[in-house]
C-alpha cells in the first residue's frame, strides 16, 4: 500500500473535524444542560420523554380548570352562606311578625324590613363570580338570571343547565348551581294539608308582605285567618328553601373536598413527571464535563500534531 504526505494531512485534518464536532456537542449539552438534542440521539428515551410531556401537558389542563372550579365553588359557597344568613334573618320576623299583639302599622314594618330582606336576596342571586359572569345564570351567564317585574314577582330567566369542566380524566362537576336549583327548588316539605310548600324563595317572601298588609286590627275573623295562613305558608316555603341551599352548600363542600384532593395528586404528579424527564433528558453533568475536557484536550492535541506535520514530509520521516 501505497502511502502519500497527503493522505497523512486529510487523516489528521478528518481527526481535527471530527474531534472537533463531537467537542463542539459536547459543548451544546453543557449549555442546554440536555443529553437529548436530537431524537437520533437516543430515539427511545426522545419517545418515552415526548410521552411524558404529553401526559404532564395534560395533567397542567387538568390542574388550571380544577383550579377554575374551586374559584367558583369557593365563591358560590361565600354567597350561599351570606343567603342563609339573610333567611335566618326572614325567620326571625315571621316568628315575631306572628305575635298577633302587634298593631297593624307595626305589621307595617315588618312588611318593609321584608321587602328589604327580599332585594337582599335578589342581589345575592344576580351575585357574579371571579370572572365577571353571573355566577347562578347556567349556560346563560352574561346576563341577569333574576328580573322582577312591575308587581314585583321574581322570575328566571337564565340557563336550565350548569357549566361543567373536567376535573380529572372522567370527572366531570358544575362550576355552580344555577338559580332555579337554588332560589326555586322543589319542595321537601309538606303544608298541614298535605300539599307540597312553595319551593320559589321570593314568592314565599311575598307571601309574608301581603299577609302583613291585611289590617287585622278591626278584630275581622276572615282577615285574622288570611293573616296567619299567609304566614304559615310563607314560612313553610321559607323552611323549605333553607333546607335545600342548606343541602346544596354541602353537596358544594364536598366537590371542594375532592377538587382539593385531586389538585394535591396533581402537583405530586408533575413533580414525578419532572423526576421522569428529567433523568431522560438532562445531563449528568460530572460525566459531560469530563468529556468536555477530554475532547478538548483531544483536539487540541490533534491540532498540535497537524501543525507540526506541515513542515514535514514522508522523506523526513523515519
Amino acid at each position: 500500500m501505497r502511502l502519500s504526505t497527503n493522505l497523512m494531512y486529510q487523516k489528521n485534518l478528518n481527526s481535527i473535524l471530527n474531534t472537533n464536532s463531537k467537542w463542539q456537542t459536547s459543548g451544546l449539552h453543557l449549555a442546554t444542560g440536555k443529553k437529548i438534542l436530537s431524537p437520533s440521539d437516543d430515539p427511545m428515551a426522545a419517545a418515552q420523554a415526548l410521552t411524558l410531556k404529553q401526559a404532564q401537558a395534560q395533567n397542567e389542563q387538568l390542574q388550571i380548570a380544577r383550579d377554575r372550579a374551586d374559584k367558583s365553588l369557593s365563591r358560590q359557597d361565600t354567597i350561599l352562606k351570606e343567603v342563609n344568613t339573610v333567611i335566618q334573618k326572614i325567620q326571625e320576623t315571621l316568628v315575631y311578625a306572628a305575635n298577633e299583639t302587634l298593631n297593624d302599622d307595626n305589621r307595617l314594618e315588618l312588611a318593609n324590613q321584608l321587602q328589604g330582606l327580599k332585594d337582599q336576596l335578589l342581589a345575592l342571586a344576580n351575585s357574579k363570580d371571579t370572572n365577571g359572569n353571573y355566577l347562578f345564570a347556567g349556560n346563560k351567564n352574561d346576563t341577569p338570571p333574576f328580573v322582577t317585574d312591575e308587581s314585583g314577582n321574581v322570575s328566571y330567566v337564565g340557563g336550565t343547565t350548569s357549566i361543567t369542566v373536567l376535573i380529572d380524566n372522567s370527572r366531570e362537576v358544575a362550576l355552580s348551581f344555577t338559580g332555579l336549583q337554588v332560589f326555586m327548588s322543589d319542595s321537601n316539605i309538606k303544608l298541614p294539608d298535605g300539599s307540597p310548600a312553595e319551593s320559589n324563595i321570593f314568592a314565599s317572601i311575598d307571601y309574608a308582605i301581603a299577609a302583613l298588609k291585611i289590617g287585622i286590627d278591626g278584630n275581622s275573623p276572615t282577615a285574622s285567618q288570611q293573616f296567619r295562613e299567609g304566614l304559615s305558608k310563607a314560612s313553610y316555603g321559607i323552611e323549605n328553601s333553607f333546607n335545600n341551599i342548606s343541602m346544596l352548600r354541602s353537596e358544594g363542600g364536598s366537590v371542594l373536598n375532592e377538587i382539593e384532593r385531586l389538585t394535591n395528586h396533581g402537583k405530586t404528579l408533575d413533580i414525578d413527571f419532572e423526576t421522569q424527564i428529567s433523568q431522560l433528558e438532562d445531563v449528568d453533568w460530572y460525566d459531560a464535563i469530563s468529556e468536555y475536557v477530554m475532547l478538548q484536550a483531544n483536539l487540541q492535541a490533534a491540532q498540535y500534531t497537524f501543525m507540526n506535520m506541515q513542515n514535514m514530509s514522508l522523506f523526513q520521516m523515519k
